[in-house]
């Protein structure tokens, strides 16, 4: 007997057996080949992956068929790996995949995956879906894709792809689905692509490079049901052979170069549903033939320049949802066909040239939930019918010349959220059906011939947002019951005939932001309840009977940016409340009889940038020394008061560019700044004890008798004018010189770098000037240079006079143009910095500049706009006087839709927030982006418009 706790030589030797059978067996049962392969995935994934990532990916399995996102093939082989959403952090796909010699499907899309393409997976032979989608994949797409013979569907959208579309594509004749959009792709649509001829899906939109001609050859794709290529630069006609492709059901092409006519032989397409050719440069006439398509849902062709009238074929299309023809030349009248279209839900004819009346027979479109016909130049009545679309959400008319009163039987589109008759020749009353409608959010009836009162029903409509009911002839009292309008925003009653006094239950619209009721007869005192509108933005009360003082409660304002009180019979003083108004960009007060001081909190407004209006009043006192903290006021008016004292503080408001303080008993020296120096004697007219100064601290009035200052004007002028001349005559003769030797030369040598002084000089002058070319010339030297760009050298010179300019040189055109420093080339006034050098603040100011050029429809200086004021000068003067904004836009654009004209307003703005005439306060051209990126209209205004809500449901092809 062993004893206990022995081990017998059997069971030791029996151990160290299965030891050695283990050990054997792990050395000879690996991860397979195809396993190994996958790893790669993890390995190359970035730090930044879940620790916890793939956990089934196991690598002590001799086979990765049990993995997540795998599946194997009976033998073992992987024939597909799919790991969509899945967030591998890839800086590169490992090329090791390319082993996976029997895989059938590859998805990888939405993995947030870098890097390029492996060229590699060309030899993926048996490959048949290749998904790589909304990652973040670079470089070009390898032409070796074009080796996978199986492939049937390749997804590379969403990617930041460049380069050109690899020909070699044109190999994969099984592929079904080809998906290359929303990349950065350039370079034309290789022709060889129209050999894909099982080809049923090719989108290739939103590659903003991607330009060229659509080939023709792609009307050989016969199988296609998808095309999509909008958003490129994609230019020329449309190919007449795209007429072939008989199974084509969305064709999406817009927001491109496409120009020529809509090919007739589109109505061949007779599977198409979805035809979008808008936004693009297409001209001629809407072929009759698109009648054909008898499954067309969808005919979008807005934002041409079509011509001719609208064909009554279109009435065909019996399956016709949506048809938007807006914003072309279209002509003639609405066809009366269209009111066969049962299913028809949106119709836009918007901004067109039609004419004629509203065809009665719209109103069989009994699905129609938004009709916009607005500026045309439609006449007539609008029918009564209208009020049986039980389903219609908007109506838009405005802009029309149409006449008769507003149907009464609108009342009965009790679906109706959005009405604008606007802009016509409406007369009679408003009908008290139409504040029956619970959910109508806006009514705009501006610019009519409206008469009668604003019935106290008004109230019943608790739903409006906005009213609208300027310039018309509206009269009676303002009804208290508008104080029950819990959700209006904006309340316009200006220029109508309204009398009374403003009913204090105004002030219970606690979200009111907008209220104008200027140009009325409206009496009594302003309520003090309206300073409890905390969200009022502008308040416009001018040219009423308001009698009493402005009441002290208009302090709590905070969100009030514009305050007009102007030609009313108010009394008193300015409230010393007036300092918690930190937001405020305009104040007119003008016109009435304030009387007392000045207050000196009026200097905290530091936001008041645009005008300040005190003019016509019996302010007395002299002008406060805080008001030197208006450092970004543009306007300033203070004449027809009785201010006394001096003025040298207005010295210290660096962003004047408008000034009057005539009709005033000041006295003392004028300021001697750059801004006082342009201005004219209009400015300081009947001020007596005033005196010109050199230094702005004493007098030189003594110095220089009046009648020689006149003789010194006068003799200036002439030498002006016939130095003018002379520099006219001299640049003539050189030019005409300059020709000759050119003609007489064959072949002229340009240097590559630096300036070509061997060419004549052409004084181009923005303004007046007191100087000649001699007087730059010794200026033109390399330690002179203050700036290069783009355009040339830019130089530093000082004037006999004093004066600082800076003169650049233009290689490229062979010219030099002076300017004065710190503002936009060509044109920079001193009335805008004072710095001596061109920074990145002058090139913002630059940029402000083209942007009101683009937003007026003007030049820089241009004399139509009176004065040959520079557009900057002319823009602020607009704006001081009060003027609605609006009147600044290119006519072209105002009678735009209200979202588009209220963004192009913000850009006005930013425009002007980039000319300041302190280059400190201008932004950076860092947060001038950011601010136009921000310009866009609140969701509710689109209701206005009907391409926006089209935008978002049509995605890129």
């Amino acid at each position: 007997m062993r004893k206990a706790g022995s081990i017998s030589i059997g069971s030791l030797f029996l151990s160290f057996f299965a030891m050695a059978v283990l050990s054997f067996i792990s050395t000879t049962v690996s991860l397979s080949s195809d396993g190994k392969a996958l790893l790669s995935l993890l390995a190359a994934a970035s730090t930044g992956s879940s620790p916890g990532l793939l956990p089934s990916w196991d690598s002590s399995h001799p086979t990765p068929c049990s993995w997540q996102g795998v599946t194997c093939s009976p033998q073992g082989r992987v024939i597909s790996l799919s790991l969509p959403n899945t967030f591998l952090n890839l800086t590169s796909i490992p090329p090791e995949l390319s082993s996976l010699t029997s895989l059938q499907l590859l998805n990888l899309s939405s993995a947030n995956i870098s890097g390029a393409i492996p060229p590699s997976f060309g030899a993926l032979a048996s490959l048949r879906l290749l998904d790589l989608s909304s990652n973040a994949l670079s470089g070009s797409i390898p032409q070796q894709l074009g080796a996978m013979a199986s492939l049937q569907f390749l997804l590379l959208n969403s990617n930041r792809l460049s380069g050109s579309i690899p020909p070699a594509l044109a190999n994969l004749t099984s592929l079904q689905v080809l998906c290359l959009q929303d990349n950065l792709l350039d370079g034309s649509i290789p022709s060889q692509l129209g050999s894909l001829l099982s080809l049923q899906q090719f989108r290739i939109g939103g590659n903003p490079y991607l330009s060229g001609r659509l080939p023709p050859q792609l009307g050989l794709l016969t199988n296609l049901t998808t095309f999509g290529a909008a958003a490129t630069s994609l230019s020329g006609a449309i190919p007449a052979e795209f007429g072939n492709l008989v199974n084509l059901q969305t064709f999406s092409l817009y927001d491109t170069d496409i120009s020529g006519s809509v090919p007739p032989e589109l109505g061949s397409c007779s599977e198409l549903t979805n035809l979008y050719l808008h936004m693009n440069k297409i001209t001629g006439g809407i072929p009759p033939q698109l009648g054909k398509l008898q499954k067309l849902t969808s005919l979008l062709l807005w934002g041409n320049s079509l011509t001719g009238p609208i064909p009554g074929d279109l009435a065909n299309c019996s399956e016709l949802v949506v048809l938007d023809l807006s914003a072309n030349r279209l002509s003639g009248e609405v066809p009366s066909e269209l009111g066969g279209l049962a299913l028809l839900e949106q119709l836009h004819l918007s901004d067109n040239l039609l004419t004629g009346g509203i065809p009665e027979g719209l109103s069989n479109c009994s699905s129609l939930t938004a009709l916009q016909l607005d500026k045309n130049s439609l006449s007539g009545s609008i029918p009564w019918h209208i009020g049986s679309l039980k389903s219609l959400q908007s109506l838009f008319l405005w802009g029309n010349s149409l006449s008769g009163t507003i149907p009464r039987s609108f009342g009965n589109c009790t679906e109706l959220y959005a009405l604008d008759l606007s802009k016509n020749r409406l007369t009679g009353t408003i009908p008290e059906e139409i504040f029956g409608l619970n959910k109508l959010s806006k009514l705009l009836l501006l610019g009519n011939s409206l008469t009668g009162s604003l019935p106290p029903s008004v109230a019943n409509c608790q739903s409006l947002v906005r009213l609208r009911l300027g310039e018309n002839q509206l009269a009676g009292e303002v009804p208290r019951e508008i104080g029950m309008l819990q959700n209006l925003v904006f309340l316009d009653l200006y220029t109508n005939h309204f009398t009374g006094k403003l009913p204090p239950e105004i002030a219970n619209i606690t979200v009111l932001e907008l209220l104008d009721v200027h140009n009325n007869h409206i009496a009594g005192e302003i309520p003090p309840q309206l300073g409890d509108l905390m969200n009022l933005e502008q308040l416009d009360l001018s040219e009423n009977s308001f009698a009493g003082g402005i009441p002290a409660s208009f302090g709590n304002l905070s969100y009030l940016n514009k305050l007009s009180l102007k030609s009313n019979l108010l009394t008193g003083s300015l409230p010393r409340s007036i300092r918690n108004l930190q937001k405020l960009t305009l104040l007119d007060a003008s016109g009435n009889g304030l009387s007392g001081r000045i207050p000196p909190e009026i200097g905290s407004l530091t936001s008041l940038t645009i005008s300040l209006n005190l003019s016509s009043n019996r302010l007395v006192g002299e002008i406060p020394q805080e008001i030197s903290g208006l450092t970004r006021l543009q306007s300033l008016d203070l004449s027809g008061n009785m201010l006394g004292g001096g003025i040298q503080v207005l010295g210290l408001l660096t962003s004047l560019t408008f000034l009057n303080i005539s009709i005033n008993n000041f006295s003392g020296p004028i300021p001697a700044t750059p801004f006082f120096r342009t201005l004219s004697s209009n400015s300081y007219l009947r001020n007596p004890d005033l005196c010109p100064s050199f230094d702005g601290y004493t007098c030189s009035s003594d110095l220089v008798p009046r009648a020689a200052i006149r003789s010194i004007k006068t003799v200036a002028l002439a030498c002006a004018v016939l130095g003018s001349a002379a520099l006219l005559f001299v640049a003539t003769w050189m030019l005409v010189g300059r020709n000759r030797k050119l003609a007489a030369e064959k072949t002229v040598t340009i240097p590559s770098s630096g300036c070509d002084f061997s060419h004549p000089w052409t004084l181009i002058p923005f303004q007046k000037l007191n100087f000649t070319v001699d007087n730059i010339l010794e200026w033109l030297k390399d330690e002179n240079v203050i700036g290069k760009g783009c355009s040339g050298m830019v130089y530093k010179a000082e004037m006999p006079g004093g004066e600082l300019i800076a003169l650049m040189s233009s290689p490229n055109f062979h010219h030099h143009a002076m300017s004065r420093i710190a503002g936009s080339y060509g044109y920079i006034a001193p009335e805008y910095g004072y710095t001596t050098k061109i920074t990145e603040k002058s090139d913002v100011y630059s940029y402000g500049v083209v942007l009101l050029e683009i937003l007026s429809g003007r030049s820089a200086i241009e004399p139509m706009v009176g004065d040959s004021l520079h557009i900057v000068e002319w823009v602020k003067k607009k704006m001081g006087s009060l003027e609605p904004a609006v009147n600044i836009l290119d006519p072209k654009l105002r009678g735009m839709q209200d979202p588009m004209v209220q963004e192009m307003l913000q850009a006005l703005g930013i425009a002007m927030f980039c000319v300041n005439s302190s280059p400190s306060e201008r932004p950076t051209m860092k947060e001038v982006v950011a601010l136009l990126m921000e310009v866009k209209s609140p969701p509710e205004e689109w209701g206005k418009t009907s391409q926006q809500p089209l935008l978002m449901s049509v995605k890129h092809g």
